[in-house]
């Protein structure tokens, strides 16, 4: 047999995602490929973008060449065969061009929006760090007593601050009444970085702090150990973790009787998605076609339950299947890849087509909280801008550790904008001394905070 082609650039990736989506159409799929680029790689978004149409027309030749057997009854009741096969074949076409729509948004990010995505992420490990040291340390005090707050980080699941790098957010979605206007994103217990690109002024950071410590002032004054700011878009995370997945499907009903373009994002762990509450929530969008998109986090553990006990499905965005939308699943560390997925969902769902459903993949490299980091990894690590190393005796699995160790975003991410010439050698290095700047002055603010009123513990 002839020997096969090796793929590179666009054409390997696109090949991959047609393995993952639609494999028994990749032979298909990659000659409409090659036929739609006559062999070229293309450069940049617009050459991207231009080559959408072509891909359709030569993946929709290559599908009605397929014949179909006379004689095939009806695949289901009221279904032919013949009105089946344009269904998935139309599946498909979307699919592929979906693919490239997402291509052509990762190729049009820009140096500044690249820059901020990185600092977001250091921004993140930053608070994420000094929170834990908030934990461990004893420095916060009521009385003679240490006070150590509960708090979730993120460690290995930074790069979900790129989900938000293209949606409504910022001032100017901000009335002078102070009302918001924009997108809203329902962020999970391990979302710092979707908040922060929110908002990541001086302020939110306190405020990022002060919410395991329980000091008077914002999130809530100590009633509440999550972070959330309505004026910024960002709605507070709740227990049972699903009550916000209802929420944000109130929301987007809401937006789109508004009719002003707004969209609801809902983002949910792997565990989360096993809760009735998630499946009433996506259900209800999906049948409407309301304007949301719907996150779910791959971390590989929900607390201590491991993928396998939480769900028999291959992939959870084969889930998207049984709600009738369309179902991605990306590589959490990468955040170009999470930012053209986003991008492009929140576009559809703006345009009237409905949710989508992302499966983000990656792995938390530390505990479930605070306290459950020397049952994870064997001890409590030496906090800093690395993994820390693990011991003989976690509940962790050694081997995927390992291979995600070696993904961690922001050493790949900070790699891949240097050697694009976004960043020069030493910006990296700057931005951390930046973000530790930041996070040592505001968690300086909440040590010397007061505690709040007793009397305001029953007030909304």
């Amino acid at each position: 047999p002839a020997a096969l082609e090796t793929l590179t650039g666009l054409a390997s990736r696109f090949g991959a995602f047609v393995a993952e989506r639609h494999p028994f159409a990749l032979a298909e799929a990659l000659g409409a490929f090659k036929a739609a680029t006559r062999g070229r790689e293309p450069r940049g978004a617009a050459a991207i973008e231009a080559l959408r149409p072509a891909l359709c027309r030569a993946i929709s030749e290559r599908l009605r060449a397929r014949p179909l057997p006379a004689g095939l009854p009806d695949t289901t009741p009221r279904t032919t065969a013949e009105r089946r096969i344009e269904q998935a074949s139309a599946e498909l076409i979307d699919a592929c061009d979906s693919f490239l729509r997402r291509a052509a948004i990762e190729a049009s990010l820009t140096a500044d929006e690249r820059r901020e995505i990185l600092r977001g992420m250091l921004l993140t490990r930053a608070i994420d760090n000094r929170l834990k040291t908030f934990f461990t340390s004893g420095e916060v005090r009521y009385g003679q007593a240490s006070v150590q707050g509960k708090g979730f980080r993120s460690l290995g699941q930074e790069a979900i601050c790129a989900a938000a790098i293209r949606i409504r957010r910022g001032a100017a979605f901000r009335g002078a009444d102070g009302q918001w206007t924009g997108d809203v994103v329902g962020p999970v217990i391990r979302d710092l970085g979707v908040a922060l690109a929110m908002r990541s002024d001086a302020a939110f950071v306190r405020a990022a702090l002060n919410a395991q410590m329980g000091k008077a002032g914002a999130p809530f004054d100590g009633k509440d150990l999550h972070i959330g700011d309505f004026a910024a878009g960002i709605l507070p995370p709740a227990a049972p973790l699903t009550t916000a997945a209802l929420t944000m499907a109130g929301m987007a009903m809401a937006f789109w009787r508004e009719g002003r373009g707004r969209v609801a994002l809902s983002f949910i762990g792997e565990g989360g998605s096993s809760l009735g509450e998630w499946h009433e929530a996506i259900n209800l969008c999906a049948a409407r076609r309301l304007p949301a998109v719907f996150c779910i986090e791959n971390n590989q553990r929900a607390l201590s339950t491991p993928v396998a006990e939480q769900s028999a499905a291959r992939v959870f965005a084969d889930k998207a299947a049984g709600y009738g939308i369309p179902g991605l699943t990306i590589d959490g560390t990468d955040p170009d890849v999470i930012a053209g997925a986003f991008t492009w969902a929140v576009e559809r769902a703006r345009e009237g087509l409905g949710p989508a459903l992302i499966e983000v993949v990656a792995m938390r490299m530390c505990g479930h909280a605070h306290h459950d980091d020397m049952l994870y990894l064997g001890r409590d690590p030496q906090l800093g801008w690395e993994y820390p190393p693990l011991s003989g005796h976690g509940y962790v699995d050694r081997e995927q550790y390992e291979f995600w160790a070696g993904r961690d975003p922001i050493v790949t991410y900070a790699a891949r904008l240097e050697r694009d010439g976004v960043i020069a050698a030493g910006d990296l290095d700057r931005f951390k001394r930046d973000a530790d700047a930041l996070v040592a002055q505001e968690a300086r603010a909440v040590i010397d905070a007061p505690w709040p009123d007793p009397a305001i513990a029953g007030r909304d």
